[in-house]
């Protein structure tokens, strides 16, 4: 890769969510409680309040006033938002972004983002304000929900009216679907604006010739920053700041992922994500993934066509040393029907013998609402991890019910892994990695009908990590460009922003 890319991290984070702040009818919980939440498990943050839509239609059942009874309240709490926010921020540790939603039915939604905490809040009809207001203010403007049709009912991206001077990335998933393309997983199926079109899509903006590179946002109502399957954004940058984050966006050095955060390098001659590259004859292209589950396939895409397949090797086995995933998989409980609505609380220890923890991931969905509790998450040395958390299957997201985390592991077939339960009842399962190895186990937590886990069979590293070179040449059409997406076995699913190479 090139010498830029030395010395970066990648930081996983959310820059388009909802509380009750700006739509309390429609969406819930506290500010605070969102920051509690973001400050859990991810690395950033921003919160994009509602804040206007000057363009609303007269609704059904006067959903119109309830909205502007939302936005309303948005102004009203906007300097306690600003010092919620400043308050957060912490440069190294955690970072906190100031930031509102702009609405429109002609133009498409907006979040723009601040790089310090004295944004304004602008309302404004007109798109070229906001524009003008962004760039004084050095903000970021980031569309979303782009694929659904242009103007109401659908409310999708007017790109005739879109700048990317000022939107550096899109946002092409979030709990609304994925919009990379016409066709694939992640449909539009969540909200009342319809499905997704074809010239929508990202797919389409990059063939009408727009550098702009990719961003996932979980647009969540429920409070919960980050929401596993909804949506996140990963970004390469020098440091853990508002500034360093912010000036990798506008470089478009950014990762999208529906929930598992999968590492992305691609670099193409001396170019990485986000690059514009002079023309060139010689295209000498390197791709490195490492996922959180078993990956189906990494493709490499060209103008908008897959070019290269890479498949893992299938006959890898975990009973060598080396390194594993071991995902544990909590909730389930009484089927809907039977009307035994609950909440489980989860208070679990995971202890390794002859292994150890290299790293570990959170997969925490939005649902339940519940303004008090919260997920905890403990690293307690190389060999334990302790977590207190909450599922429920009532109105579970996509009508999942479970959360789950993922460990990276370090062992062989001689090493164990013991499972305490103190919550929802006190259990304890002991596991050799070799039979983890070759079967998941189920357990439950009492009787019929109660909440289970699954421990899922091991992936081996050869599984979730691999990496591929190969060369390409100029298609002689113009200006090339070049990205990846990778799709993991459970069917999560990741992009890469693109690599341009002018003709």
């Amino acid at each position: 890769m090139s010498g830029e890319r030395q010395g970066t991290q990648l930081f996983w984070g959310d820059l388009h969510n909802h509380c009750s702040v700006g739509l309390f009818h429609h969406a819930k919980g506290s500010l605070e409680r969102a920051i509690d939440i973001a400050q859990t498990h991810l690395d950033f943050f921003a919160f994009t309040g509602h804040s206007q839509w000057h363009d609303m239609p007269t609704m059904v059942q006067d959903a119109h006033v309830k909205w502007q009874e939302g936005f309303d309240w948005h102004t009203e709490h906007w300097p306690k938002t600003k010092e919620l926010i400043r308050a957060a921020n912490r440069p190294g540790g955690f970072v906190a972004f100031l930031g509102y939603e702009w609405h429109s039915a002609e133009f498409g939604d907006r979040c723009i983002v601040f790089p310090d905490d004295d944004g304004d809040l602008l309302i404004t009809p007109k798109l070229a304000e906001l524009e003008a207001y962004a760039k004084e203010a050095g903000a970021l403007l980031c569309p979303h929900h782009i694929g659904y049709k242009t103007l109401l009912p659908g409310r999708g991206l007017n790109w005739e009216h879109f700048n990317p001077a000022r939107s550096p990335v899109i946002e092409i998933v979030s709990e609304h679907g994925c919009a990379e393309r016409d066709r694939g997983l992640w449909p539009y199926i969540s909200h009342s604006n319809g499905p997704c079109t074809t010239n929508n899509t990202y797919q389409h903006a990059l063939a009408m010739g727009l550098h702009c590179g990719v961003a996932g946002g979980s647009d969540d109502h429920l409070g919960f920053p980050g929401a596993y399957g909804e949506g996140i954004i990963g970004v390469y940058a020098s440091a853990l700041t508002r500034e360093a984050l912010l000036d990798a966006i506008w470089k478009r050095r950014t990762l999208a992922s529906t929930g598992d955060r999968i590492t992305i390098e691609f670099g193409l001659n001396d170019g990485i994500v986000g690059d514009i590259l002079p023309p060139t004859d010689t295209r000498e292209i390197r791709v490195a993934v490492k996922a959180w589950d078993e990956i189906d396939k990494i493709e490499l895409i060209k103008n908008n066509r897959v070019i290269h397949r890479h498949f893992i090797d299938e006959t890898a086995s975990v009973d060598r040393p080396g390194k594993a995933l071991l995902r544990v998989e909590y909730g389930w409980g009484p089927w809907s029907a039977f009307g035994m609505p609950r909440t489980a609380d989860w208070d679990t220890s995971l202890i390794l013998t002859n292994a150890k923890i290299s790293a570990w991931q959170p997969c925490l969905q939005c649902s339940p609402f519940d303004e008090g509790r919260r997920h905890r998450l403990t690293p307690e040395g190389t060999g334990r991890f302790h977590w207190q958390s909450y599922t429920a299957r009532q109105d579970a997201y996509r009508e999942v019910p479970t959360n789950a985390i993922v460990f990276e592991i370090e062992g062989d077939g001689t090493g164990s892994a013991e499972l305490t339960f103190m919550a929802p009842s006190e259990r304890r399962f002991t596991y050799t990695l070799s039979d983890l190895a070759h079967s998941s186990q189920i357990e439950f937590m009492g009787d019929f009908p109660c909440e289970s886990i699954l421990v899922h069979r091991l992936v081996p590293e050869p599984a979730y990590a691999a990496s591929f070179t190969l060369k390409d040449t100029p298609s002689g059409d113009g200006e090339d460009f070049y990205y990846v997406r990778v799709t993991e076995s459970n069917g999560h699913m990741a992009w890469c922003s693109p690599i341009w190479v002018e003709a």
